[in-house]
């Protein structure tokens, strides 16, 4: 299930920021302390809200907020 959530991950960041998607996943998981090749279901909440705040800069707030809603969803 980990792997599988991480790949849906990548894939949101993916589909916003092209090639760096997979990059910035990484980059939050690691600020967070989670292995970002493991992401488990907890982990969704905070990556979610460090996603979005990436996406803010870059893409503004309603793609900040598309992204944390796509993320959380994944929780069920």
């Amino acid at each position: 299930m980990s792997r599988e959530l991480t790949k849906k991950i990548q894939e949101i960041m993916s589909a916003e920021m092209g090639h760096i998607g997979v990059f910035i996943v990484s980059k939050q998981c690691r600020d967070l302390g989670v292995d970002p090749e493991d992401i488990e279901p907890e982990d969704l909440n905070d990556l979610a809200k460090a996603l979005g705040k990436v996406m803010l800069t870059f893409g503004g707030s309603e793609k900040a907020r598309k992204v944390e809603r796509e993320i959380k969803k994944l929780a069920n």
